[in-house]
């Protein structure tokens, strides 16, 4: 099951579509399970959907509203089934010496339909036009939602090292992001690979989050690296609470490419920093001395 069959699949559900086999739904399901970049879509795309519709019901009519619609779509259908009787040349049962009187009524009925004929016609176009912009519209949104959680950050983040990050291009995407925190503690760090913010995911254009490599000057035995990405708060499902380094609590270890980490992820006005350090809690603790916040 490879990504577009799943997502195709997935698609599917919900909307009524008869035939797909279990096993492909499974399947589908399954897939998620074990691939971030698709499990985010489907995310986005439901949290859309769920979004779309409480919009929608909550849209309140016109008063009388619901009554002029009923009476119109009662017109149409009327007028719809007249022109059916009219058009296969069925006629009312007429009296001898009454054709006359016949013709005068079906005169004033034929032309009120060939109106309609003309209205119907001339609202094809409309029709076609508010189709186009309505998917227009939905597609801005979707390309606006978030995208991103903070366990997504994480697994792009371990995925980097100190000479991989040199080889990316440098960020392009989204301006709020292309910056370090404004706390003047970062620039006691050093920067082995420069501070010119790197843009991930590799390939993206734009960029979704910018990405910066440092290590954490001190008196312990060996360097201590980490990194940080830094990302528009838009784009994020569920950003953090933590309004600063030191609210922040540590996730658990995970296995990077520049070591075993742990992460910190907070939220700053317009950008969701995501800081992943080499080591356990003491790192941790570490950067936050030299940054002045409290340690845990």
């Amino acid at each position: 099951m490879d990504c577009r069959t799943a997502l195709e699949i997935l698609d599917c559900e919900g909307t009524g579509i008869s035939g797909l086999p279990e096993a492909d739904l499974a399947a589908a399901e399954a897939h998620l399970a074990e691939c971030c970049r698709c499990a985010a879509i489907v995310d986005n795309r439901r949290w859309l959907d769920r979004k779309i519709g409480r919009s929608l019901r909550t849209v309140n009519l016109p008063r009388g509203g619901r009554q002029r619609l009923l009476r119109q779509l009662a017109a149409l259908e009327t007028a719809a089934n007249t022109e059916v009787v009219i058009g296969t040349g069925i006629q009312p049962a007429v009296a001898p010496g009454t054709v006359e009187r016949a013709n005068v009524v079906k005169a004033p009925v034929e032309e009120p339909l060939r109106r309609q004929r003309r209205m119907w016609r001339g609202l094809v176009p409309v029709a076609a036009c508010l189709v186009v912009a309505a998917i227009g519209f939905f597609s801005v949104i979707w390309l606006m939602t978030p995208r991103w959680s903070v366990e997504e950050v994480r697994l792009e983040l371990a995925k980097i090292s100190f000479d991989s990050l040199e080889s990316l291009r440098d960020y392009n995407g989204d301006a709020v992001a292309n910056h370090l925190p404004a706390d003047p503690g970062w620039q006691k760090l050093e920067w082995p690979t420069g501070k010119a913010a790197k843009g991930l995911p590799d390939g993206s254009n734009p960029h979704q989050f910018a990405v910066y490599g440092f290590v954490i000057p001190g008196r312990q035995r060996r360097p201590i690296s980490g990194l940080l990405a830094v990302i528009p708060r838009h784009r994020m499902r569920a950003p953090p609470e933590a309004q600063s380094l030191s609210e922040a609590s540590a996730s658990d270890y995970l296995p990077a490419r520049i070591g075993e980490t742990v992460s910190v992820a907070w939220t700053d006005g317009d950008v969701v920093y995501v800081c992943m350090v080499e080591g356990g809690a003491d790192s941790l603790d570490v950067l936050k001395r030299i940054l002045g916040a409290p340690a845990a």
